[in-house]
């Protein structure tokens, strides 16, 4: 079941970059953050109102961390570095997930690594550079301020890594929707303010239909419903096995591109794709 769940979520993580890169199109990074939280953390509010869960007071200042790291560090130089570099190189860095998960976990969980695990780790990372290398998604050269983007989005990574790992013990005490959701409104809380005194109002009132499909996109899929799969996830397995699922990300997006663009599936994306699972199923069995 944990795989399936994983799946689904690479499958609808898959499509992030590009409905940021949509929205980045009109809106500032503020302004993106600011509705796609705000309107998120009313969907987790009516889940917990419906389903009220008591946390207790020793962990309500954890998960108030955890929701500070999931959205004014973590999404804010995730949005903020899209804004300067290209979905291409946003999925490469974050490709580097499960490298970080599992230091994270090593250090604060005592994951062990075993050869098949961080031959599974390599080996899923170096199919996600072939396949983004075919497709023309990354490239050695670039503008300063790309290079920017690019490590604001690596910053972005570690961000998320050490969300995802200190986020489990909640997970497993209080379910995906509780620990996701009240980290979730209490990091939104925080951003607030923030958000909108950055806010030019006049911009989200002239945003295209596109723009607000993107955000929608943004708001119940990436940021309600695919953060609840990972933590439902996290809560069952090893934080390591669960990480390495989003390096399919860019295999579905290069699919994703083949079956609505007719874009042409080439043999390195072939052999790519097939090193990403081949380290999944290394990573899974080690």
């Amino acid at each position: 079941m944990v795989h399936l769940v994983m799946f689904l979520h690479s499958a609808i993580s898959a499509g992030t970059y590009l409905a940021a890169k949509r929205a980045l199109g009109e809106l500032s990074p503020f302004e993106v953050a600011l509705v796609r939280f705000g309107l998120s953390s009313l969907a987790f509010g009516l889940l917990l109102w419906r389903r009220p869960v008591r946390v207790a007071r020793r962990d309500l200042l954890a998960l108030l961390g955890l929701g500070v790291i999931a959205i004014p560090v973590n999404q804010g130089l995730f949005l903020a570095g899209m804004a300067w570099t290209t979905p291409g190189h946003a999925a490469l860095l974050y490709a580097l997930t499960p490298v970080f998960v599992f230091l994270v976990a090593r250090v604060r969980l005592g994951e062990r690594a075993g050869p098949a695990k961080l031959a599974g780790i390599a080996l899923a990372f170096a199919g996600v550079v072939v396949v983004l290398l075919g497709r023309g998604a990354v490239g050695l050269h670039g503008s300063s301020r790309q290079l920017a983007g690019d490590l604001l989005i690596l910053l972005a990574v570690v961000a998320w890594s050490v969300f995802a790992v200190a986020g489990k013990p909640y997970a497993q005490r209080y379910g995906a929707v509780g620990s996701t959701g009240v980290a979730l409104v209490l990091g939104t809380l925080v951003y607030l303010p923030v958000g909108l005194v950055a806010t030019d109002w006049s911009r989200l009132g002239a945003l295209s239909t596109t723009g607000w499909a993107s955000l929608g996109y943004l708001v119940l899929l990436t940021s309600v419903v695919a953060y609840i799969l990972y933590y439902w996830a996290l809560s069952r397995a090893e934080a390591s096995r669960v990480a390495i699922w989003s390096n399919l990300q860019p295999v579905l997006t290069a699919l994703l591109a083949w079956a609505i663009a007719g874009e042409r599936l080439t043999a390195p994306f072939v052999a790519g794709g097939a090193m990403v699972i081949a380290g999944v199923i290394l990573t899974e069995r080690g």
